[in-house]
């Protein structure tokens, strides 16, 4: 969460007035990026609004929902035959040793698919079984990254069916929403 830029009490402690003007002077400047948001501390210490009660399609909207909070459209366990409950609860929890990291921050669609492809290819011919491929969250509020999005999809093509067991969002310890881990099939 980034911090108001406007001073609050206790923190102008030792400021002067020109300091304050300068500051102020200063921020009036200062613009967000497009596409980005940016949490504003809260100030006004109102006593909390009444809790509503919830009835009819919205109580049925948020038992829909089940209590899952995460993004859009990221992908959650997809296993193929040979993926038993336990390694599948491993994974979701982030309890599987990580062996090899693929980042791919920065790359365009063509580089990052390429990149992944001998990532994927090579961990599984050197016998590594789980790799953390870190796609990043993607830069507007509302929509999934496109590496995000696209990632998932790229492991589900021919060329990596055959070698990729499962995959699952990563733990926050571990990029969170921003990665995934690739759990790859043993070689026969």
């Amino acid at each position: 969460m980034r911090k108001s830029k406007i001073p609050t009490i206790g923190t102008t402690k030792g400021l002067t007035e020109k300091d304050l003007a300068l500051w102020h002077a200063v921020t009036q400047r200062d613009a967000v990026l497009p596409g980005r948001m940016y949490l504003v501390a809260e100030t006004n210490r109102s006593k909390p609004s009444q809790l509503t009660k919830v009835t009819g399609h919205e109580k049925e909207r948020l038992i829909a929902r089940n209590g899952e909070v995460g993004v859009v459209g990221a992908p959650q366990i997809k296993g193929g035959a040979g993926l038993d409950r336990r390694t599948a609860q491993k994974l979701k929890r982030g309890q599987i040793p990580i062996e090899a990291r693929l980042d791919l921050h920065g790359m365009t669609q063509a580089e990052a698919q390429i990149a992944l492809n001998e990532a994927v290819g090579r961990a599984r011919a050197l016998g590594k079984r789980c790799l953390l491929v870190i796609t990043g969250k993607g830069t507007t509020r509302n929509q999934v990254g496109v590496l995000k999005k696209m990632v998932p999809r790229w492991l589900k093509d021919p060329v990596n069916q055959e070698r990729v067991l499962a995959i699952q969002n990563a733990r926050p310890q571990h990029g969170g929403a921003g990665a995934v881990y690739v759990l790859l099939r043993k070689q026969r």
